[in-house]
């Protein structure tokens, strides 16, 4: 999954501290894109064994199928990293809690052209913005060196590069001047080449300038230089990377990241001494895990929600320690299309693809009716959300138009029942995230009804690393790439359907509109809506882009998730968000408090 964001050596031996606060030996093997339960010595804890796990604060032990891409806060772009850098990283401005609201984190308040810390200006004729900002006084990085704008600028430097890979250029490179007080270093001014109504959401994190520097001096003219060689990769246990109430202690890829407190940390002082975050990348090992005692809590990239629902009714019957959080989310599963794959550049065959898949029965298959079919990529609960068919294209479960619609495109019949055009067969690839059920699931359920109306689907899935970090960040997919998207209500389109974002060579791979989809009407209408102050008129705009959207499918929409997360009942202070600030921008409330086991 990404945010909407991303093989190395393997490593089979997880950590070993912590293991004698439990009654089992650890007997998971974990590589990255296997799984396998090692026999020999273990002890699988019964229920009733579970509940006397010793629930203390020294360490907590978290399960996911998916290894993050890396730990720097500008390139980041997957749902594991954001989730570890809610531990480690509070150098962004300002934060989304858990009932939607936007709250200040490293700044002391939002600005507000009310209360006159953003300001329309007029420059040469042209509408500008400035803004400003007030950094927390006791805002540090992890050794002792004060966050301070000279980061923020560092940061806005690195983000405009074209050498840099950075999910999104916007944030950056609508940035005319950047100012720093000249009185106050944790005070700054940015004048914004165009106003834009989302300004307060758009601001970037930190990058700690007395450590990167010199890295990016040193490899910043270079294509993914920084990308490769900054010190979130070279150098993660470095404290001096971290300004959240954690930091990393310890990282072996293919197996695990250990967090531990973070000694200079401004805010409240987490409970819990050391985090672990292991990687079980097969879904379906993930509930023996925490079973076993080998883990504790299952976070949002895990079970799926069939095997959620499943273990729910164990954990009930069996009267088991933990508690399976389901909630609604701003998560989209779907499919994107490589538009430079001549067999998908008609809308015509797009448009017949989703036809020939019935979803409405996929759903009540895979997943009990609890995940809803998705119209477009935004939410029901999103305020821009529409589903009138005179605003937006839905599509029914019809073979006979899907196969009307390939006839037109010039299809027809071949060898085996495969379509032919111009002697070539309707042949295609189907990527997505390895040791993921759910996900196999459904291709196999998508490919068998793409067979009924002539299409031939060959899955290729890749560990999640490679997929996120190589296949679809550098469109090497074939042509279809399954995957979510994970955003915020009213969020900006640019990243993942304006032209300017389709990633190349060219412009480091920024950008997230793995299609290729190039639609004038849309790009005007993203630009628009981003620089109109006025609620109604953005929301028009934004169905402007859901009209194109439907009509023209650059990706397959399939459903919107639900975040599922399993926690021990013990464990107190964790809030499940239903967005792309993961519930570890509150970390430091969490505390295990066995005393929880004995209420009722």
């Amino acid at each position: 999954m990404k945010t909407s964001k991303h093989q190395k050596k393997n490593d089979a031996q997880g950590p070993s501290s912590g293991a004698s606060r439990r009654k089992v030996v650890l007997g998971a093997v974990v590589a990255l894109g296997v799984a396998a339960a090692v026999t020999t010595g273990v002890v699988v804890m019964s229920p009733s064994d579970a509940i006397a796990r010793d629930w203390s604060n020294k360490e907590l032990r978290i399960g996911t199928i998916q290894e993050f891409e890396n730990l720097n806060p500008l390139i980041a772009n997957m749902v594991v990293s954001r989730y570890l850098l809610g531990a480690v990283d509070r150098s962004e401005l300002i934060v989304l809690d858990p009932k939607n609201t936007y709250k200040p984190q490293a700044a002391e308040r939002i600005p507000t052209l009310e209360n006159g810390d953003a300001k329309k200006i007029t420059e040469n004729g042209v509408e500008k913005l400035q803004v400003t900002w007030r950094i927390r006084k006791e805002a540090q990085w992890g050794d002792g060196t004060p966050l301070t704008g000279k980061d923020y600028r560092f940061a806005w430097k690195v983000g405009s590069s074209n050498n840099v890979s950075v999910p999104v250029k916007d944030p950056y490179t609508d940035i005319e001047r950047f100012e720093i007080d000249t009185k106050d270093p944790k005070v700054f001014t940015l004048t914004y080449k165009r106003a834009r109504w989302d300004f307060f959401k758009i601001m970037f994190a930190a990058l700690p300038e007395h450590i990167e520097a010199g890295v990016f001096k040193k490899f910043g003219d270079q294509t993914e230089g920084y990308d490769r060689n900054n010190s979130y990769v070279k150098d993660p246990k470095n404290k001096g990377l971290y300004t959240g109430p954690y930091r990393v202690a310890d990282i072996k890829l293919g197996s695990h990241v250990e967090l531990v407190r973070n000694e200079k940390w401004w805010g409240k002082a987490p409970s819990i001494e050391k985090i672990v975050l292991r990687l079980i990348p097969s879904s379906g090992t993930l509930e023996s895990n925490l079973i076993s005692g080998n883990i504790d809590y299952i976070m949002n990239v895990g079970l799926s929600l069939e095997e959620a629902l499943a273990f729910d009714k164990r954990v009930q019957s069996e009267k088991m320690p933990f508690t399976v959080n389901f909630i609604d989310s701003l998560v989209f599963e779907h499919i994107d299309l490589n538009l430079d794959n001549p067999l998908l550049a008609s809308p015509q065959v797009r448009q017949a693809l989703l036809h020939a898949i019935d979803r409405e029965s996929m759903v009540k298959a895979l997943f009990q009716g609890k995940q809803k079919v998705a119209t477009h990529f935004i939410h029901p609960t999103d305020p821009w959300f529409t589903d009138d068919k005179s605003k937006v294209t839905t599509y029914d479960y019809s073979p006979r138009k899907a196969r009307n619609l390939l006839k037109a495109a010039g299809f027809a019949p071949g060898a085996n029942g495969i379509l032919q055009k111009d002697g070539k067969p309707f042949r295609i690839g189907f990527a997505s995230t390895s040791g993921n059920k759910v996900r196999e699931n459904v291709q196999v359920f998508i490919k068998n009804q793409l067979s009924q109306v002539g299409i031939e689907v060959e899955i290729k899935n890749q560990p999640a690393k490679v997929f996120f970090g190589e296949t679809t960040s550098k469109r090497k997919f074939d042509a279809m790439a399954m995957y979510a998207w994970v955003s915020t209500p009213e969020s900006d389109p640019t990243q993942n359907y304006h032209s300017k974002s389709i990633p190349s060579e060219a412009n480091s791979y920024s950008g997230t509109n793995y299609m290729g989809w190039k639609n004038p009407k849309v790009d005007a209408a993203i630009e628009t809506l981003n620089q109109s102050f006025d609620a109604a008129e953005r929301k028009r705009q934004a169905q402007i882009v859901l009209a194109e959207y439907t009509k023209d499918l650059p990706s397959l929409p399939l459903y919107y998730r639900a975040n599922v997360t399993v926690m021990p009942k013990t464990l107190a202070g964790v809030e499940p968000t239903s967005h792309i600030y993961a519930e570890t921008y509150g970390v430091e409330n969490w505390s295990f408090k066995p005393e929880n086991l004995s209420k009722k």
